[in-house]
């Protein structure tokens, strides 16, 4: 007759040995488990959004994206803040229609996060799901690169400060002959590349990501 105990028998990685989950684990948990008591008692356990959050990334990822297509062919390199004022005033819906691409890119972080944040209580970042949860992290960067071009391309008070900081450090490679902070600085008008770039990635990666979807 087999000797083997109940407890031998599970998943590893539920198994966490009588010392318990780590502390970092057990802090999280502290402020999870109510969250998500609360939303199985609102939605159910089936559609608990923290069960679901990663199939809400997907959603609102692919809302930025079909709403940002849209924008792109409003959006002028050469005149990027009048380009934005021509969205609000010029395109019927304009306004709606940014808010929307801003917004679900913002909801998307939090759902990636979420996401996230439920992989790590459940373990499942190394073995067999190691790829998935670097893939997610690589997901999450990409997303937040994506979101600073974004907001660089609008060049209102917020974009200017961010593009400028972005500028210095780009000024540490030996990519432009002239440094691209001067661009911001009053003295001469913002470099057009500066701007191309930004549009470049901040096109390239979404499609990319939408493609790898």
């Amino acid at each position: 007759m087999s000797s083997t105990s109940p407890v031998s028998r599970q998943d590893p990685q539920l198994d966490v040995g009588s010392a318990g989950p780590p502390a970092a684990v057990r802090f999280l948990r502290f402020w999870t488990d109510p969250v998500e008591r609360l939303l199985d008692r609102i939605y159910g356990s089936k559609w608990n959004p923290f069960y679901q959050s990663g199939n809400l990334a997907v959603l609102f990822f692919l809302v930025s994206l079909a709403s940002g297509l849209v924008l792109f062919l409003w959006y002028h390199i050469a005149d990027p803040y009048g380009s934005v004022r021509e969205i609000h005033e010029g395109l019927p819906g304009g306004a709606w229609l940014r808010s929307l691409h801003r917004y679900s890119d913002d909801l998307a972080v939090v759902a990636i996060v979420a996401h996230l944040v439920r992989k790590l209580l459940q373990g499942h970042t190394w073995g067999p799901r190691a790829l998935a949860w670097i893939s997610g992290v690589v997901l999450l960067l990409v997303t937040l690169f994506c979101g600073w071009t974004g907001l660089v391309m609008v060049l209102d008070v917020q974009g200017q400060g961010i593009a400028i900081t972005g500028a210095r450090l780009l000024d540490l490679l030996p990519i432009f002959s002239e440094p691209i902070s001067r661009s911001f600085s009053g003295e001469v008008p913002p470099a057009s590349s500066f701007f191309f770039m930004a549009l470049f990635l901040h096109v390239a990666l979404t499609l990319g990501l939408g493609a790898l979807l």
